[in-house]
């Protein structure tokens, strides 16, 4: 039995979505290859989004009562803990007006409801690639230079 895949650490998604059904939906289509927190409101994502350690990737419902997705982007885009947390918005708002308001909100993608399962499979796990690369250069480009041997010349 391979139990490599047991032992590694999942990724951390955070779906937000007033329904409770869309919640759901998307915890069974993704919680065997990622960790997936649930929030039903805005306030709540930002409080999960900033608490430690922060979510790898957030899929946001826009319609939502009292807060939006777009203010819920905006106030993560605003804050220093939350600001590199990648947002995909997934929502029922199917117009070119809705998806630029998204992407200047600071969403990394928008995807239309009702979503196919196998295509946000693959936005999803693409997209963390792609976080998983970067966040490994960071820590290249931060990891502390090794020390270079000092040579001194020596006259016989």
């Amino acid at each position: 039995m391979d139990t490599t895949h047991d032992t590694l650490i999942k990724p951390t998604l955070l779906a937000v979505d007033d329904t409770a059904d869309n919640l759901a939906l998307l915890n069974d289509l993704l919680s065997k290859q990622y960790k997936v927190k649930l929030a039903n409101s805005g306030p709540k994502a930002l409080k999960i989004a900033a608490a430690a350690p922060p979510p790898d990737l957030i899929l946001l419902d826009i319609m939502m009562p009292g807060m939006d997705g777009y203010e819920v982007c905006r106030q993560l885009k605003q804050q220093a803990a939350t600001r590199d947390i990648p947002v995909i918005f997934l929502t029922a708002c199917a117009d070119a007006e809705a998806e630029r308001a998204g992407l200047e909100a600071g969403a990394v993608d928008y995807v239309t409801k009702p979503i196919d399962p196998d295509l946000l499979r693959l936005r999803v796990r693409n997209f963390l690639r792609g976080v998983a690369r970067h966040k490994q250069r960071r820590e290249n480009r931060i990891l502390p230079s090794q020390p270079r041997a000092s040579f001194t010349h020596c006259e016989p």
